[in-house]
């Protein structure tokens, strides 16, 4: 074997050594890409490379064919005192037997000086419409919220939702038919008390299940159609056909006079642990999308 060779079959053995290091490192030390980059569902994402950890939201999924989107009315800022605002939003779903069974949403606010503050993350639902106020309405309340700065105006996010249908209604209420109506309704001013306003209701389940959470709502209205006071409160076990009184106080006068007031109270039928047991759990009634 000549020299040349015998360089030849050296530089040969080489490259096959340096080969057979690189697959090795390579194998035994994969490459690391960070969560929220590399196209796999990681431990704290809500869904691939978005949401929880990552900085990028995740878009709101497309709705179902021939489904109308979610709407949003109106966004308001109603001034408690000094640093203090209760915020609204007026939602509407125009789908008779389609709805959302969780939604994350924060409002936006923003500052006569060009501030920019968002609220943390919240959860909702928001029932199909024969589930709501015959114009299908839903509101998203959130009180005592306190910003450094005078609020100019209010927005909201929605995103991270869930279509569901409601598939069978026979032992439900008719889509025309409110789940969860009040009857009863009072209100009025108080005197030599600490409060200054109140609302009462009873709650009237229409259904024959009974529900772990029912939610209220409620709204006051000037002449000029403004909300002047918002107020929610929440119930526990509320039984088939059953139901619960409920107070909401005000303690502050307010702005303007009061027109009227609208009432809402809801449970989320799309939650099959919101079914008390002993009345049946509801999956029948739901097609997951």
């Amino acid at each position: 074997m000549t020299s040349g060779q015998r360089e030849i079959k050296k530089a040969i053995i080489i490259s096959i050594v340096l080969f057979i290091v690189i697959i090795t490192h390579y194998l035994m030390f994969p490459k690391i890409t960070e969560p929220c980059f590399n196209g796999v569902l990681d431990i704290g994402e809500e869904k691939v490379d978005c949401g929880g950890i990552c900085a990028k939201e995740c878009p709101p999924p497309s709705a179902p064919p021939n489904i109308d989107e979610i709407g949003i009315e109106w966004v308001k800022f109603i001034k408690d005192d000094e640093n203090s605002y209760d915020l609204v939003a007026k939602i509407v779903n125009s789908n008779s037997s389609w709805g959302i069974s969780s939604a994350d949403y924060r409002f936006v606010v923003y500052g006569y000086n060009g501030e920019i503050i968002k609220t943390g993350k919240n959860e909702t639902y928001i029932m199909p419409r024969g589930f709501l106020k015959e114009e299908g309405i839903k509101y998203i309340i959130e009180d005592d919220f306190k910003p450094n700065f005078n609020v100019k105006k209010v927005g909201i996010e929605l995103f991270n939702y869930v279509w569901k249908e409601i598939k069978d209604s026979r032992d439900l209420p008719d889509f025309s038919t409110k789940v969860i109506d009040i009857k009863d309704k009072k209100d009025g001013y108080i005197t030599d008390e600490p409060e200054f306003y109140y609302v009462f209701g009873v709650t009237k389940n229409a259904s024959k299940y009974s529900f772990y959470r029912v939610d209220i709502d409620v709204i006051i209205y000037n002449a000029n159609d403004e909300p002047i006071a918002v107020g929610k409160t929440n119930q526990w076990t509320v039984s088939g056909g059953g139901g619960w009184e409920f107070k909401i106080f005000w303690n502050k006068p307010f702005l303007s006079d009061i027109d009227y007031i609208d009432y809402e109270a809801q449970t989320n039928v799309f939650d099959s642990a919101n079914f008390m047991k002993d009345f049946g759990t509801g999956e029948k009634y739901m097609i997951p999308r």
